[in-house]
């Protein structure tokens, strides 16, 4: 009975595909072996999928529905593809969309944003273009934010100008306030999006031409309760960055700013005091955040970019540096070949690494508070990984 649903189903949506030529099935594998140095226990061999960009699989499609408009809409679902495991507990975790666009006025969608959170458009601003070891590394991944429940609109371009803006509703009777399972299992603290989203809005202004792109981006996330409680989950980002081309070689550079005034160890830790951070530090409200690379097209397939980012973060919390190194071959037009080294640095105070772990101490250092699972080196102690990997599109 389900062959013959699925069947029917496929037969559907093929005569759709081909009566309209506007319905495309799309997506990436990503998989590769990566070995890690300074983790809590040790050093690790792995096999990992998506260090080069996320698996996903999707659909997509327009319908021109006449006067320079179309219909369109995509649904998107991230995979990890060693395991055949989708992501965050939600199966189109990419984005669930449907809007219209037209040349003159601009476009407009609506639905669940997931990975095109506003803040996310950034990456093309990113020397290592969102591999594993980039922007959003020592930022615990609040480069990465999810955003449900929302609408956007972006603008026409007026000399190369751009305005885009976002805006996620909570669903809820408090206006802020979230209400429980509303947005994707991102986070897994009480504070996080991933209990319950708060409302997330963002503003981007850009500035486009053919070798220079300029990106101003503000951007809020709050907790379940309307507050600003997790510089890393639930806090305000301003970034401004930017590229430029010179013949083979693009030069990056970008600020980022994040601030969570609400930040208390008693509103992340609960009941149970931090019993391990180093002495004097405490949750921070607030993080710099800064790097500069480039990237050399040797030739039409290969490639090769370096790039540093450094974070600063107060109430004792001290500052990480990382080091990355990566090269990609493409194989032809679907497949590349791609690789990455990553060297990080943290002061005496810090423990951030290279997979991004959650805030706090690992169970070495706190056995009542520490993360089982957590993958952050201990205080003061540096990191080294290397990867390498095949991706393909479809």
């Amino acid at each position: 009975m389900k062959r013959i649903i699925l069947g029917s189903l496929t037969m559907s949506l093929a005569t759709v595909a081909s009566a309209q030529s506007s319905v495309t099935l799309y997506g990436l594998v990503d998989n590769g072996v990566q070995y890690e140095t300074g983790l809590p226990n040790g050093h690790r061999l792995s096999a990992e999928s998506g260090n080069w960009a996320q698996s996903r699989f999707g659909l997509k499609g327009v319908e021109d529905i006449g006067g320079g408009t179309s219909v369109r809409f995509q649904l998107e679902s991230r995979l990890n593809t060693q395991n055949g495991s989708y992501a965050n507990g939600s199966f189109f975790e990419g984005q669930a969309t449907v809007g219209m666009s037209n040349a003159s006025y601009g476009s407009f969608r609506i639905g669940n944003f997931g990975a095109s959170e506003l803040l996310q458009y950034a990456g093309v601003l990113d020397p290592q273009q969102t591999m594993k070891y980039s922007f959003g590394t020592l930022v615990r991944g609040r480069m990465f934010p999810q955003a449900a429940n929302g609408f956007e609109y972006v603008s026409p371009s007026f000399g190369g100008f751009t305005v885009q803006g976002q805006y996620n509703l909570t669903n809820s009777t408090k206006w802020n306030s979230g209400t429980p399972g509303s947005a994707p299992s991102q986070l897994g603290t009480s504070t996080g999006v991933g209990s319950s989203q708060g409302r997330v809005a963002g503003l981007k202004l850009e500035y486009n031409t053919h070798s220079l792109d300029l990106q101003v981006i503000y951007d809020e996330v709050r907790d379940g309760n309307g507050k600003f409680s997790n510089v890393y989950f639930a806090s305000r980002s301003l970034f401004a960055g930017g590229s430029y081309a010179w013949g083979p070689v693009t030069f990056y550079a970008g600020y980022q700013h994040l601030s969570a005034p609400d930040a208390s160890d008693a509103g992340y830790y609960g009941t149970t005091a931090a019993s391990a951070l180093p002495a004097g530090t405490s949750l921070p409200s607030a993080v710099d955040h800064e790097w500069a690379g480039a990237r050399w097209e040797i030739s039409p397939a290969t490639s090769v970019t370096g790039a540093i980012y450094h974070a600063n973060a107060n109430r004792g919390n001290g500052n990480a540096t990382m080091y990355t190194l990566s090269g990609g071959y493409q194989l032809s037009k679907r497949t590349r070949l791609y690789t990455e080294l990553g060297y990080l640095r943290n002061s005496a105070t810090s423990n951030l690494g290279l997979n991004g772990g959650s805030y706090g101490a690992n169970t070495n250092n706190d056995p009542v508070n520490g993360n089982p699972s957590s993958l952050n080196p201990n205080y003061g102690h540096s990191q080294f990984g290397a990867f390498a990997g095949v991706a393909t599109l479809f």
